[in-house]
């Protein structure tokens, strides 16, 4: 994944970094429809967001390329005071915590 990078924090559960900061989640589900596992992924910052932020593949690899597709889309659009907003946002919950 492009500057992005995955930490886990459990058994097939995985935060992605970029630039020091969490932004998303990538993590094993299990698809009882489908009775199979399935990897959900999405986008975490404290940003407004629509429904392509998040989704499903059958693969690890499948869900870093599509989590990577989204970042790229929603990065790009983002402005710089929208960026700052994010970073001061998530700054502020690390030191509540």
């Amino acid at each position: 994944m492009t500057d992005l990078k995955l930490r886990s924090i459990g058994d097939d559960d995985y935060s992605v970094i970029r630039e020091g900061r969490d932004i998303g989640r990538i993590r094993a589900t299990y698809h009882h429809v489908k009775q199979a596992q399935e990897w959900s992924w999405g986008i975490t910052v404290p940003l407004p967001m629509g429904a392509w932020s998040r989704g499903s593949a059958e693969s690890l690899d499948a869900a870093k390329e599509a989590f990577r597709t989204a970042w790229e889309t929603f990065y790009s659009n983002l402005t710089p005071e929208q960026i700052a907003r994010w970073h001061r946002t998530q700054d502020a919950r690390k030191a509540d915590s």
